[in-house]
């Protein structure tokens, strides 16, 4: 995989232009990957070479009989610019951003601004200051003008606005049913297309507050309970026991009112330590 790892590195250098930075992300980079893991891969660069180049360039490397997506620009979307295609039977995911986004998204995360988009890909919605998160855990593997060092030591220790307006936004965000007489009430008729879609987002919504409760970085979206079941500042909600029965949807009206009291049980909670947080000096 290594030897892999390194021809998709030289590969990818030749689709930027001025200076770049390459780094591996995903499992591999989290020390988790196995057999089944694809090659996570981050391209950080001035500027992308034009998109028919790029496109045939991938196509050139690309697994016979396999359709490789590029996508036309960098800035295409707020997570960057997508090249995804099969090498040598192994799926490889590259994400290439524009220095100048990651200037702009990296200044405003570290100042608490970001956005919360909304994304099929993404239960919870893409939030903007996963680029702090990823470079926390980033492996630079190409970085001959420090560009991806000078970032990661930016976001070394985590920034007290950014977790000062997670706990804030989050906790409110997942306050939004609690003691609604509507979410009350498709309990009672058993009504689970409603009651799962709130469970879950104010599940998601909490699982943000107790990254920033512990001054963690958010991990994404996958092995997220093995997580949480590591970091000291939780909810007894979140962690395993409990999280197997929030996101279950049952149709009984007893199991339902009990996933109610332990959304609510949890808020409380996580309400009283960012109030602690907030007022800390």
């Amino acid at each position: 995989m290594e030897q892999k790892i390194l021809a998709l590195v030289e590969l990818l250098k030749e689709t930027v232009e001025g200076k770049c930075a390459i780094a591996l992300a995903g499992a591999h980079a989290k020390g988790a990957a196995d057999a089944s893991s694809d090659i996570d891969l981050y391209i950080f660069a001035e500027r992308p070479k034009p998109w028919a180049e790029r496109k045939a360039l991938i196509a050139s490397v690309a697994d016979p009989e396999t359709t490789p997506w590029v996508g036309e620009s960098f800035d295409v979307a707020p997570w960057g610019g997508e090249m995804d295609f099969m090498y040598q039977g192994t799926p490889v995911e590259a994400v290439g951003r524009t220095l100048t986004r990651m200037d702009q998204v990296v200044e405003d995360s570290l100042k608490g601004r970001y956005e919360i988009i909304p994304a099929t890909w993404t239960s919870n919605g893409y939030y903007t200051f996963i680029y702090l998160c990823e470079l926390s855990f980033l492996k630079p593997v190409w970085d001959p003008d420090g560009v991806l060092a000078a970032y990661q030591a930016k976001v070394a220790a985590y920034p007290a606005p950014l977790r000062r307006a997670i706990m804030t936004d989050f906790l409110s965000r997942a306050g939004t049913w609690m003691g609604n007489f509507h979410y009350e009430s498709a309990v009672k008729r058993k009504d689970v297309l409603f009651t799962a879609p709130i469970v879950l987002h104010t599940v998601l919504d909490m699982v943000q507050v107790v990254f920033a409760l512990n001054r963690a970085y958010f991990t994404g979206d996958k092995k997220l309970e093995a997580t949480l079941a590591k970091l000291p500042i939780c909810p007894d909600a979140l962690r395993p026991g409990k999280l197997e029965l929030l996101l279950s949807a049952p149709k009984d009206a007893a199991v339902l009112e009990e996933q109610r009291q332990l959304l609510q049980d949890a808020h409380r909670q996580l309400r009283m330590w960012v109030e602690e947080a907030l007022a800390e000096k």
